[in-house]
């Protein structure tokens, strides 16, 4: 049997490339669906139902962790599909909020319709966000691949622009773009999520070295430590979270701790044994397949962990 390629032996870009176009593939994507959360995925996916999420978001806030939940499903078709996803935020938020703990929530615009038109995502996300207002809740908006970007920052501009301070944004390292982004909003006083960035991205529009998007993660994180009103560190790098916390002490920021349910817990532990606020991603949904590939391409042992439970099976 021929050895998994890995990135050291087919290079970073290439072993991202070919997991993340699994994700387009309908096969693979009908065998995920059968095997895949009993195999492995639910190492990052807390399950398909809400009930499922529950006990996950219990037990992480029993271990002094902050929860943030992610009701999966990326871009929809049809203007149904998107009333029907921000109808499930209109379900969700009232019910996860009214459990009285530290649980916020983020929203994929594309999700609620912003391919098929704009306006249409607006509204819908204007209607969540306003709900989650009335019940105490904030809702961030992901970011997602190059091409959405201006039109998921002018969505959070006028939600803010109508008064509507419980929602934050993302900002993605690897974007060339991304520092004037954050400089850009900064008269906001802004609650920005800093991230590295999961997408596949030409050399045009993003920086391909891992060395390079490291580098540009930092000065991000420690420019929004500086100016924004709130400062979610998302990372699983100690070296990332080590430069973090030293800016937040020079600076004084108000600010968190962000990761991934199912990566670096031992991490999230240390931080929170250290008197540091995390907060954990727990997402859930039927469609989980393409979350879970963008964990599996941004680390290989998340591969080899896979495949080891399949071959289990």
């Amino acid at each position: 049997m021929s050895p998994v390629l890995v990135p050291d032996r087919i290079g970073r870009a290439a072993f991202r490339s070919v997991i993340l176009s699994a994700a387009g593939n309908p096969w693979i994507s009908a065998l995920a669906n059968r095997r895949g959360l009993e195999a492995g995925a639910n190492r990052f996916v807390a399950g398909e139902t809400l009930a499922d999420c529950i006990p996950v978001l219990d037990r992480l806030q029993a271990g002094g962790m902050r929860t943030y939940v992610i009701a999966l499903g990326e871009a929809i078709h049809t203007t149904e599909d998107a009333a029907a996803a921000a109808a499930g935020y209109e379900d969700l938020i009232p019910e996860v909020a009214a459990r009285g703990a530290d649980t916020t929530f983020s929203i994929k615009l594309t999700h609620l319709g912003l391919e098929l038109d704009p306006e249409l995502a607006w509204r819908h996300a204007r209607r969540v966000v306003a709900l989650a207002a009335e019940h105490g809740a904030f809702v961030r908006l992901d970011m997602e691949q190059s091409d959405v970007v201006d039109q998921t920052l002018d969505i959070y501009r006028r939600l803010r622009s109508e008064g509507l301070d419980n929602t934050g944004v993302v900002l993605q390292a690897y974007l060339h773009r991304t520092m004037n982004d954050l400089i850009g909003l900064l008269p906001l006083e802004p609650n920005i999520r800093v991230v590295k960035g999961a997408y596949l991205e030409p050399p045009a529009v993003a920086l391909q070295k891992k060395a390079q998007v490291d580098a540009a993660y930092l000065q991000l994180v420690r420019t929004a430590l500086a100016h924004a009103r709130f400062t979610a560190v998302a990372t699983h790098d100690e070296q990332a979270v080590a430069e973090a916390k030293n800016a937040a002490l020079k600076y004084q920021a108000d600010h968190e701790f962000q990761m991934l349910y199912g990566v670096r817990f031992g991490l999230a532990e240390q931080l929170v044994e250290e008197g540091h606020h995390v907060r954990i991603c727990v997402p859930f949904g039927a469609d989980w397949f393409v979350y879970f590939t963008r964990r599996l391409a941004e680390r290989p042992a998340n591969l080899l962990f896979l495949l080891r439970n399949l071959a289990r099976r």
